[in-house]
């Protein structure tokens, strides 16, 4: 069995850090590997037919975990979702059709794309499919040479070039606020000024001059600016059910410009493992984009749908630091 767990790090390029416990360094292996059968799945031809079922991808991974728990047991809890019972598989496959991995034709049928992109991350280039040359895997994530096919990581994301500051300014111009009759008394309003996770900053009194306010945690959800003591001023902030897809939740990335503009901004902490890995914790839920962006880069730490504890190469910090930074998170070192 180690035999099989060296072939599995030698294959993928997956050292151990300094101290890293078996149950960690097996599931980061199985994790990643499970990743790369999703892929490779994606990438069968038969009969003139490329690509597989959804449905077929979904057994192959099922199968391989299967067999993974029996011959890891320790790590088996570290593949269930507790919170909303999404099958690792789905996941996974959801990652990837969303990062520009896999799409999906007329049939349904899920398919690698391969047209060579590339996006430069720190001394290593993610390339997007699978390679034909010699790779390495972080995480989800394949990295190999660069490519003639580059992109950035704000075209990645597709994201704006706004800073933090500009974004927070231009979903607060005063003339997108009107007067509103609403009851004060029946709203909740987001205070930036507390250190607790976005999702507990929650009050029945505005704090700042500026916040969101909402009547449930189901909404409705106004953008609201206090004009004096007594009177606030209102802009309508609809929130869309949220799904897998790349763009949602992202109204998260409000709350951080508020709490950025306010100068409490959300914490994220960078931890040296050795010298090669670090661990970054970070204060709350990211939006999707940046959320699975880090999982192209890095290993969830707790379980495999961990949302704020990642473990990462070096090389990769300043990368995830500048991306994290650009939505209002302060990121600091040990």
């Amino acid at each position: 069995m180690n035999h099989f767990l060296s072939a599995m790090s030698m294959d993928m390029g997956i050292g151990r850090y300094q101290g890293e416990s078996d149950d960690s360094f097996i599931f980061r292996l199985c994790y990643s590997a499970l990743g790369q059968w999703c892929l490779r799945t994606a990438q069968s031809s038969l009969d003139g037919i490329v690509g597989t079922t959804k449905h077929n991808q979904t057994i192959v991974l099922n199968e391989l975990l299967q067999r993974y728990n029996e011959l890891f047991p320790g790590i088996a809890a570290m593949f269930i979702d507790k919170s909303n019972q999404i099958s690792l598989p789905v996941h996974m496959r959801r990652v990837y059709e969303q990062t520009g991995y896999l799409l999906t034709d007329k049939e349904n049928r899920s398919q690698l794309v391969n047209f060579g992109r590339s996006i430069q991350v720190g001394n290593s280039s993610l390339f997007f499919g699978v390679p034909n040359t010699a790779y390495t895997v972080n995480g989800l994530g394949v990295f190999s040479i660069p490519t003639s096919y580059k992109s950035s990581v704000r075209e990645f994301l597709i994201r704006d070039e706004l800073t933090c500051e500009e974004y927070f300014q231009s979903r607060y111009d005063v003339l997108d606020f009107y007067e509103k009759d609403i009851n004060v008394d029946e709203m909740e309003f987001f205070n930036p000024l507390s250190d607790n996770v976005p999702s507990l900053s929650w009050s029945k009194k505005i704090e700042t001059d500026c916040s969101v306010a909402r009547k449930s945690e189901l909404g409705p959800f106004y953008r609201v600016m206090r004009e004096s003591d007594t009177s606030l001023l209102f802009a309508d902030e609809p929130v869309e059910p949220q799904n897998d897809s790349l763009i949602s939740y992202e109204f998260r990335r409000l709350y951080f410009a508020l709490k950025a503009h306010y100068h409490n901004p959300l914490k994220a902490k960078v931890i040296k493992q050795d010298a090669e890995y670090s661990k970054i914790k970070i204060g709350g839920y990211l939006p999707n984009r940046e959320y699975y962006y880090l999982l192209l880069l890095s290993w969830p730490v707790n379980n495999a749908f961990d949302k704020v504890s990642f473990l990462l190469k070096n090389d990769f910090v300043p990368v995830v630091n500048d991306v994290l930074n650009s939505i209002g998170i302060e990121v600091k070192g040990e």
